[in-house]
């Protein structure tokens, strides 16, 4: 079994874009640029072998995995 590689930031930006409901307001709030949080979110679900969440240009929604961390 091989060990995952997180990094307890990127979870918690997780938690900041879902708190925030888009990337665009995460932004704002950590005063990271949005490439910067979806590529940290995108290698954290890779590092999780899941997705976290659906995006839309309109919207995020969770997934079941999503809402279990």
């Amino acid at each position: 079994m091989s060990a995952l590689n997180l990094h307890a930031n990127d979870l918690i930006l997780f938690a900041h874009v879902i708190d925030a409901g888009s990337f665009t307001r995460a932004a704002e709030l950590t005063g990271l640029p949005k490439s910067t949080l979806s590529r940290r979110l995108s290698d954290l679900e890779n590092a999780l072998g899941e997705r976290l969440m659906q995006r839309s240009t309109r919207k995020l929604v969770l997934t079941d995995f999503g809402e279990s961390i």
